[in-house]
């Protein structure tokens, strides 16, 4: 990742997008909220444990651009990866994730 030089101290994050997963549509409506409960419940260990600053929902995505979610790590990109790789909703491909850099301003985010 090119980090632009700038006249102030930049923080570096893991951005993950969140999009529907390659076997979303072969699991059934309660099986997906089960899935979606698990998935939340982890995010909450991760936010409890300092690796993720908030993580949300994108109730309409669009064809253009087909996010169902973002979060916000502050782990590297490997300890980012083994996390989305634990997740059940992840595993079961209901979800599927993309981490992107992403830097600003230290502080901006928290």
């Amino acid at each position: 990742m090119t980090v632009p030089e700038v006249d102030f101290e930049l923080e570096t994050w893991r951005m993950v997008l969140f999009r529907e997963g390659p076997r979303a549509s072969e699991i059934s409506e309660e099986m997906a909220r089960e899935l979606r409960a698990r998935h939340l419940s982890s995010a909450r260990q991760q936010q409890a444990a300092g690796s993720l600053l908030f993580a949300g929902a994108v109730p309409e995505p669009s064809a253009e651009l087909p996010v169902t979610g973002v979060a916000f790590f502050r782990t590297s990109e490997a300890e980012t990866r083994a996390i989305l790789d634990a997740d059940p909703a992840e595993q079961a491909g209901l979800i599927a994730s993309e981490i992107v850099g992403f830097v600003c301003p230290r502080g901006t985010l928290g």
